[in-house]
């Protein structure tokens, strides 16, 4: 199954790791280890506009929808 995460992008379930708000960026820890890992490199404006970011087996996505809206949308494919 499949995650559509926004600006016409899709992840597989399989491969996600997890999703955080992007308020967890702030944390020291977190940013290294956004900063090292392979993915998208926000600027400051896409920032803004961004809400979440997804962790996948192999990059780094960052969504501009809500977490809590994706984790309906995964729960919505169980049922």
């Amino acid at each position: 199954m499949f995650l559509h995460i926004g600006n016409s992008r899709v992840v597989s379930l399989d491969e996600v790791i997890g999703i955080f708000n992007l308020e967890l960026k702030n944390n020291q820890v977190n940013n290294q280890f956004l900063e090292s890992f392979p993915g998208e490199k926000l600027t400051r404006k896409e920032e803004e506009l961004c809400n979440t970011f997804i962790i996948t087996e192999k990059k780094v996505y960052y969504s501009p929808i809500s977490p809590l809206t994706l984790q309906k949308r995964i729960e919505r494919k169980w049922e």
